[in-house]
């Protein structure tokens, strides 16, 4: 889970205003997610990757520096922060803020402290979806922090196996060679070849092989998307879906100033008035900042030259 700050953190750090940081966040030249608030209003959540290197260096110093005591003497027997993964560091960071918030919360709520931890606990799953947890984890993390200190936070759940595959590179190369084909066949699929294949090339290892499931976690976690698609789908989608692209503002535009140009071959036969039969291709124009239709070409014989703008 990675930590994500608000539009008044993001400025802080930045030294700038938080009105700076919302029309960074709205033109994308910062990295954000829209969500709505409790009064249903628009704000901006930054993750910690999205800023730039040198304000993430920045964040992570005053984070640092912003430990609690109990959890740093604690962890003068264990490792220091800097030793940490980058993914537990934000973890530990992710907790530590949210056990922050809770305290704020609970300590301005006019009401029931009770109800009060419920309302926080709703208030975060909504403003926060991909990190849920209930009113007893809240409590358990606060207790481990005051005790055990940062490490506490971190979720060893299957850390012990983490990084230990039974995949040999020959078994996941093979794997590959099946996957990432236009056939598309199913990852099962994939796997009973790899299979097929070991047990004519190398019998003496089938026995090594791990189950589907195994491989179905190593393409969702090593296979990048541009590559899966460009193996699986193709050059086009490739280039449609996934290759790099300019990003055009039309509110910059002036009506006028672009026009963009599309071809299409009608799905009808027809016949010319020598008998002749043939598919007549069309050419349209569009002015790219209204999106009007400008004008367009009819021919027998696509080319360059029978293109009259």
């Amino acid at each position: 889970m990675e930590t994500r700050l608000t539009t008044k953190e993001v400025a802080k750090l930045y030294n700038k205003n938080e009105s700076t940081i919302r029309r960074w966040a709205e033109s994308g030249k910062l990295e954000a997610e829209c969500i709505y608030n409790q009064f249903n209003s628009p704000a901006y959540l930054f993750a910690i990757s999205a800023l730039d290197k040198p304000m993430q260096e920045k964040y992570f110093a005053q984070v640092k520096a912003s430990l609690p005591k109990t959890a740093k003497s604690i962890s003068k027997k264990g490792k220091a922060f800097d030793h940490y993964s980058d993914s537990e560091r934000q973890e530990i960071m992710w907790w530590e803020k949210t056990l922050k918030e809770w305290k704020n919360y609970r300590d301005r709520y006019p009401g029931d402290k009770a109800e009060a931890d419920d309302k926080f606990v709703a208030l975060c799953a909504k403003t926060d979806p991909e990190h849920t947890f209930s009113v007893k984890t809240l409590y358990r993390k606060k207790k481990q922090l005051e005790t055990q200190g940062a490490e506490a936070l971190i979720d060893k759940r299957g850390k012990g196996r983490k990084g230990k595959s039974k995949i040999t590179e020959e078994m996941r190369q093979t794997f590959l060679s099946y996957y990432l084909d236009e056939a598309q066949h199913p990852i099962r699929k994939c796997w009973q070849y790899t299979i097929r294949y070991f047990q004519e090339f190398a019998p003496e290892l089938v026995d090594n092989i791990p189950s589907d499931s195994t491989f179905r976690r190593r393409v969702e976690r090593d296979i990048p998307k541009p590559m899966e698609v460009l193996g699986r789908q193709g050059q086009k989608a490739f280039r449609d879906r996934c290759a790099p692209y300019i990003h055009r503002l039309y509110e910059e535009m002036a009506s006028n100033e672009w026009w963009v140009a599309d071809n299409h071959t009608f799905d009808v036969i027809t016949q010319g008035e020598n008998g002749q039969l043939h598919r007549l291709y069309l050419t349209a124009f569009f002015d790219a900042r209204s999106g009007i239709y400008t004008g367009s070409h009819v021919t027998t014989a696509p080319s360059s030259q029978s293109t009259l703008v």
